[in-house]
């Protein structure tokens, strides 16, 4: 049996969610979807994702998420540390009679993006073998990219939203103009600013080694992180942090809500791509379960909560189903 094909750790059976995330039609309100407004932002996205592979028997590997959050101080942006440059849109603004809805809310809970009936297409990934040297990660990753871009590309053009595929920095020690995490923070981020995602070479292989399943979890949550910069869901959840603390209550659910749905994102990826190419069944129930072992942390949310969103996204293949912004406190606690 190899290292993607062993079963995950046994986890208790989660109680199953009586909310439906899928909003109704008529809550999504079609807006101009990009701004020129300052905002907060969080500095490293995704500042979580540390998979940490511990020994628990001789042959028994088990892996968990740790979910350390904290924003990072990075250069400020009038006034506002760690400020993302409001992206670019297609959309005209809404008309009609109907009050506007805030603009936070209309860059999260209805964004285009996130209406009904949008999904992933179907892909066939082609990836190089999996190797740990600098040059065969970059490789690896960097053809996983080129597939996670064929998938949201769509998506985010029939939403009226600009595409741009990410950058990659797979650097030992990387450096980003939202701050660098410490390696106790983060194997991986991502950086609004620079719309990069970070995957630091050596945090990366001594937290995953070889586990080509924990590798395309991480990397499509952090595209997750993207998807959200690209379509300005980042950018209305800075608005709404302005003025908060961050360790407010409202400031940490706000960042629970980003991070839950990046999570869901990233299922979306991992069942779109399962059973095709590269991505063997075996592989995407790999990164699948990934989700099952996590852990908890107040940015992040419960064991229970990111096993659900998660698989919400594995399952439906629907940015509506993703739609944190919409849920009840208690779903994404």
């Amino acid at each position: 049996m190899t290292e993607d094909e062993r079963p995950p750790p046994a986890v208790a059976k989660m109680p199953e969610s009586t909310w439906d995330p899928l909003p109704r039609p008529e809550t999504i309100k079609v807006v101009d979807q990009r701004r020129n407004s300052p905002l907060a932002i969080i500095a490293v996205l995704g500042l979580v994702l540390v998979v940490v592979m511990a020994i628990g028997a001789p042959s028994t590997f088990k892996f968990t998420r740790e979910v350390a959050g904290t924003p990072l101080a990075g250069p400020s942006v009038e006034n506002k540390p760690n400020a993302a440059a409001a992206p670019t849109t297609k959309a005209s603004p809404s008309t009609g009679n109907t009050p506007a809805k805030p603009r936070w809310q209309e860059l999260t809970e209805a964004n285009t993006l996130l209406v009904p009936g949008m999904q992933l297409p179907q892909i066939t990934c082609k990836l190089p073998a999996f190797g740990r040297s600098a040059d065969q990660l970059r490789g690896y990753y960097q053809a996983m990219i080129g597939c996670l871009d064929e998938a949201w590309k769509p998506l985010l053009v029939q939403s009226d939203h600009v595409f741009e595929s990410p950058k990659l920095n797979v650097d030992d020690n990387p450096t980003s103009t939202c701050g660098t995490p410490g390696r106790q923070e983060a194997v991986a981020f991502y950086c609004p600013r620079d719309k990069g995602i970070f995957m630091p070479r050596n945090r990366v292989i001594e937290s995953m080694g070889s586990n080509q399943g924990g590798h395309i979890m991480v990397l499509a949550h952090e595209y997750g992180h993207h998807v959200q910069a690209m379509s300005g869901i980042n950018h209305g959840m800075g608005l709404k942090m302005i003025g908060l603390a961050e360790d407010a209550v409202e400031y940490l659910e706000l960042t629970r809500r980003m991070e839950l749905q990046a999570d869901c994102f990233s299922g979306m990826f991992i069942g779109a791509a399962g059973g095709r190419g590269s991505i063997t069944k075996a592989l995407s129930n790999s990164a699948s379960s990934a989700f099952r072992s996590s852990v908890a942390d107040r940015t992040h949310g419960s064991v229970k909560h990111q096993i659900q969103w998660g698989t919400a996204g594995v399952k439906n293949n629907n940015t509506a189903s993703c739609n944190t912004w919409l849920a009840p406190s208690s779903e994404v606690s």
